[in-house]
């Protein structure tokens, strides 16, 4: 019993989860502010269908959900996988920001290739859900892996719209860069 309850207990305090969460959404957030004619590419969803309306709102309240839930949820501090997870949302962290970067320098009529994107389609999406997952782990929190696992099942789906508009907007150009490189890291 004394297992399940560690696993499960929330309680609203300074040393939580909510440092990593927010903290991956502020870049977020920091990046639109500064980078406005860039923003403005990432966040155009005005080719958006029905699905993917729908998805893109469901991975906002799941988004949304995992903040408020991190509130409550402890950080680990003294167990070893609070550390596995501080090594990997570390490693998550610089991917994020090396995303960022590319995307921020690319051209706005050109498809985003360079530094990490030459390892995946989707690193600022792939580094985020690392960076919840190394959350999860730090906490030891089976609800926010719950919560996490919806946010990435939805995003997978906004991803897949994503793509589509990509091949309609960059054509050629894109489909080449999508049949070399693999959607998430390294590989599917």
């Amino acid at each position: 019993m004394d297992c399940i309850c560690y696993y499960t207990y929330l309680h609203f305090g300074l040393w939580n989860a909510w440092i990593p969460s927010f903290g991956l959404v502020l870049i977020q957030f920091l990046f639109m502010a500064f980078f406005r004619d860039t923003a403005k590419r990432a966040t155009d969803t005005s080719w958006y269908n029905k699905s993917d309306r729908r998805h893109a709102h469901l991975s906002f309240v799941w988004q949304a959900a995992i903040l408020v839930l991190s509130l409550f949820v402890p950080l680990r501090l003294s167990k070893p996988f609070f550390f596995v997870g501080l090594v990997l949302f570390a490693l998550a962290l610089v991917g994020f920001l090396a995303a960022f970067i590319c995307y921020w320098r690319t051209p706005l009529d050109k498809t985003v290739q360079g530094g990490v994107y030459k390892l995946s389609r989707n690193p600022m999406y792939f580094f985020f859900s690392v960076g919840m997952i190394a959350t999860c782990i730090a906490s030891a929190s089976l609800w926010l892996l719950i919560v996490t696992a919806l946010l990435i099942f939805e995003t997978h789906h906004v991803i897949l719209g994503e793509e589509r508009y990509c091949a309609a907007t960059y054509g050629e150009e894109y489909l080449n860069y999508k049949a070399r490189t693999p959607r998430y890291f390294l590989f599917f």
